[in-house]
């Protein structure tokens, strides 16, 4: 079956070199807005086409089968409105489009009488099934985890599947993550595997304006995240909290430590989060004894637990998140256990300033931490993630979770001040990073801060100016 694609959908020339190349896995990194998914959805059309004139045995089912996988489902509904809109309706099946299964039924040859498309998540790893693939398309990769694409990899070795994958996504915050593990090996001439690369302004659709917009936010993002978001250039100091390898140290202790004080944080899981308590040595600031209660323990054992591990410590504060009814009452069920509890509402408002100051901790090395793998891979994943507002927002990625960032960040919050702070540094960007003061008491004072704002102003005034001309 052949078919006439240049109606909708005409190639910038990075696009062509990928649906041109022979390779069966394509990894591309790519800036945002540089026309990857789109690149994505005709590549896997492009696949399609090529297995109709494959036979298969009558035993494959279905006969041509492929998926769609991103972080979540509300990632991926952009590409499965693109899918239902260019696919051509020669391709569909009587019927073919089931909504609620978010899958495509696909017409199809002798060679292979028909086919399937579906819409997968990861976020939930558990819920892929290993099944045989003839194409895999992972979308934002860096945010899909490494239990995620171990499950994706059987599905491109089955017999008779052509195997075929494209894989796409900026840079990954840490080289240990699959993501990045495969464009570095595609780049080093892996056999199979071909890497791609190119940036936001190498994408001819981009008009002055979406250019200058790009080119605004770096006044918005340390250098790092901006030359990643738009450049599609790898830096562990991309993520929100830097580099953190120089704040890891030690390992968790198995009891309090004579003359030592305590402090904690607890973040409480909601629905399916874990609940996380991060106990803390006041005066060190670092991180000595760490427990976590799944999404679906009963709240009455995760208060035990937290009133057990409260005692066993001697916590003098403890800062929980009582944002919310639930979150509310658990806070009063402890103090009235006799626990000193501090209860924080995470808003609007308090938000930023905590995550700021654990960021600055981190900058700063005044807080330290084992490499506890939960901990460290929810940090690591931690990013500037741009909302539909077009504003910037600290946040985790989507299918990822925050339990661990903010039980650390509620613990820090407990502990004495550091007893040494450097002065605060000038980020290459020129974006203002305050001082530990300002930071943990979420009040700008240092001299710099009044640019932020000034040029916050001075931005979206050049902008009101670039679409009245």
């Amino acid at each position: 079956m052949a078919i006439d694609l240049s109606k909708v959908y005409t190639p910038h020339p990075f696009q062509r070199a990928v649906h041109s190349s022979a390779a069966r896995y394509k990894v591309l990194q790519v800036g945002r807005r540089g026309g990857k998914s789109r690149c994505g959805l005709f590549e896997l059309i492009a696949v399609y086409v090529r297995a109709l004139g494959v036979p298969v045995t009558h035993a494959l089912i279905p006969p041509f089968h492929a998926w769609i996988v991103a972080p979540s489902y509300r990632q991926a509904r952009q590409s499965w409105h693109e899918l239902l809109a260019f696919l051509p309706e020669e391709f569909i099946a009587p019927g073919g489009i089931l909504q609620d299964d978010q899958m495509v039924r696909l017409v199809g040859t002798e060679a292979r009488p028909w086919g399937l498309m579906e819409l997968k998540s990861t976020d939930v790893a558990q819920s892929l099934q290993t099944v045989g693939l003839d194409f895999l398309w992972v979308q934002e990769a860096q945010d899909v985890s490494d239990e995620a694409f171990e499950r994706l990899i059987p599905t491109l070795r089955s017999p008779e599947r052509m195997g075929c994958a494209l894989l796409e996504g900026l840079p990954s915050l840490h080289r240990d993550h699959w993501f990045q593990r495969a464009h570095d090996a595609a780049e080093r001439g892996k056999e199979g595997w071909q890497a791609f690369h190119w940036t936001s302004f190498d994408n001819p659709l981009l008009t002055a304006v979406d250019r200058a917009d790009i080119e605004g936010d770096k006044e918005l993002l340390p250098e790092a995240s901006w030359r990643r978001q738009y450049l599609a250039e790898f830096s562990a100091a991309a993520g929100y909290f830097g580099s953190l390898d120089d704040c890891i140290a030690g390992d968790l202790l198995p009891e309090p430590l004579p003359g030592a004080r305590y402090v904690a944080g607890l973040d409480l899981g909601r629905r399916v989060d874990a609940s996380v308590l991060h106990v803390m040595d006041a005066k060190t600031r670092r991180l000595v004894h760490h427990r976590v209660w799944g999404a679906g323990q009963s709240w009455i054992l995760q208060r035990e637990g937290v009133i057990d591990a409260c005692r066993e410590w001697g916590v003098e504060r403890l800062r929980v998140d009582a944002t919310g009814m639930g979150g509310d009452i658990f806070a009063e069920e402890l103090a009235g256990a006799g626990l000193p509890v501090e209860p924080v509402i995470i808003s609007v408002s308090t938000r930023e300033p905590m995550l700021q100051a654990l960021a600055v901790s981190i900058e700063r090395q005044t807080v330290s931490f084992p490499p506890v793998k939960s901990l460290l891979r929810q940090m690591r994943a931690f990013q500037h993630r741009r909302l539909a507002s077009g504003t910037w927002r600290a946040e985790a990625p989507e299918g990822e979770h925050d339990d661990e960032v903010f039980a650390l960040s509620l613990g820090l919050g407990a502990c004495d001040p550091p007893h040494e702070i450097a002065l605060a540094p000038r980020l290459q960007s020129g974006r203002y990073l305050p001082t530990q003061e300002e930071a943990e008491s979420g009040v700008p004072r240092g001299p710099g801060a009044r640019f932020v704002r000034q040029r916050h102003v001075e931005k979206i005034r050049q902008r009101q100016e670039n679409v009245r001309e």
